[in-house]
């Protein structure tokens, strides 16, 4: 279905902008592009809230590559925007440049990135990228069998996406050999393909940035809680929460250790330019700081959700103006000297057996700190689905500022969501 609030003057001379996407991710974008005084088309298969009371105009379909569903508008969009990962995978980016608009998205050559687990290990592999990790690509269970009796402390991890949940670590999610049997055999029967990684030991930081070809601004660093539960206990989401501190560096990440993460992502976009053409978008490196150095967990073709939120709630400058710069030199870019903490309310019983269409009542005052992610509103109330519900934004002069304030702000007010009570404490 499309909605049409209202129809394009093609004259008008206003900047507009289409974003793909419905997710706690793509309100952070909505909203600082909404800064730049902006005209934004939202499209996504279900409204985000909060980002239709910033947009213009919403298209509420699936992401089909029907001409139609943005024809009146071909010639105005000048910039498209694309959030979350399936659309870029499915080659939305390629589709769109067909018609002529240009977008701030990778292709889905290089959104293989993120689409394929085994394409980037091969990719780090093949250009000799530091930071990569000892695996294997197994295709059959006598490929697997071989390789769990070789190693048993791995990762074991599918190919394709499957939004932070389908990865079990030895130790955390399976301890004996019949477990890992059991598990990779079950990609195998859904994928035809598994991989085996090295476990890595240490903690993990996030690195995003904003790139074109071997250009590219990095955005403050992140750290991420992916476990379901206080302690970092319980299967793995696509995340609960995120920090980040007003020097936008992290207390256990070094400079020399950040310096070796820059020049991995340097080195990825320029393998990527060699085989697939320039890298144009957002790109986010998770890494895992070992005794060794930053060693490589994943790379995503997108910004990070939850880290899209701390780090676009401190982006000073204008993001249309970043984004159009980048295509010539590397901009000057301004973020508040401020730390972030972001706390995702979700479902009760997420994830394994999340609990939805339970009413959320949120307070008016609080709407300002909140991004919406996986929410239905109807007739102005706010319903629950099964995925992450709300992220609440708190930020402060120092990270125990950044924390109180998130904390304060959840209160009591949301007896029908679940969070985690230690990020930013651990």
């Amino acid at each position: 279905m499309v909605d049409f609030l209202w129809k394009i003057d093609p004259l008008h001379p206003v900047n507009y902008v289409l974003l793909l996407g419905n997710g706690g991710r793509e309100h952070a974008w909505a909203l600082a592009l909404e800064q730049c005084g902006v005209k934004i088309i939202t499209w996504a298969p279900v409204m985000n809230p909060g980002i239709e009371d910033v947009a213009e105009v919403t298209i509420q379909s699936d992401y089909d590559m029907d001409q139609d569903l943005i024809s009146e508008w071909i010639g105005v969009i000048d910039l498209v925007i694309i959030g979350p990962e399936t659309p870029l995978v499915m080659g939305m980016t390629d589709w769109l440049q067909s018609l002529g608009l240009e977008t701030f998205a990778p292709t889905m050559a290089n959104a293989r990135l993120e689409g394929s687990k085994s394409y980037l290990r091969s990719l780090l592999s093949r250009y000799g990228v530091k930071g990569n990790v000892p695996y294997s690509i197994c295709t059959s269970e006598k490929d697997l069998k071989g390789a769990l009796k070789k190693r048993l402390d791995v990762a074991i991890k599918p190919d394709g996406l499957t939004g932070g949940k389908g990865v079990k670590v030895f130790g955390d999610h399976f301890t004996s050999f019949k477990e890992a049997m059991k598990y990779g055999k079950e990609l195998l029967e859904k994928d035809g393909k598994v991989l085996l990684e090295e476990k890595l030991v240490g903690t993990e930081f996030s690195l995003q940035g904003l790139a074109y070809g071997e250009r590219i601004i990095f955005l403050p660093l992140v750290k991420d809680y992916k476990r379901a539960y206080d302690g970092n206990k319980g299967p793995n989401t696509g995340s609960m929460g995120s920090v980040s501190y007003p020097n936008h560096g992290l207390p256990y990440v070094n400079e020399s250790d950040l310096e070796e993460a820059k020049k991995i992502i340097l080195s990825v976009l320029s393998a990527l330019k060699e085989e697939n053409g320039a890298y144009i978008g957002a790109i986010y490196g998770q890494f895992m700081l070992t005794k060794a150095g930053p060693k490589i967990i994943e790379f995503n073709a997108r910004l990070g959700d939850p880290e899209a939120i701390n780090t676009l709630a401190l982006l000073e400058s204008p993001l249309l103006q970043i984004i159009r710069e980048l295509k010539q030199k590397t901009p000057e870019v301004r973020f508040a000297k401020k730390a972030t903490c972001v706390i995702y309310l979700v479902p009760q019983g997420y994830p394994e057996n999340p609990k939805a269409e339970e009413e959320i009542i949120l307070p008016s005052d609080l709407y300002d700190s909140v991004r919406f992610a996986s929410v239905r509103a109807e007739e102005g109330k706010l319903f629950t689905s099964k995925s992450r519900s709300i992220a609440m934004v708190g930020k402060g002069e120092t990270l125990e500022e950044a924390r109180k304030d998130a904390y304060e702000k959840i209160g009591e007010n949301f007896s029908s969501l679940q969070y985690r009570k230690d990020i930013g404490s651990i």
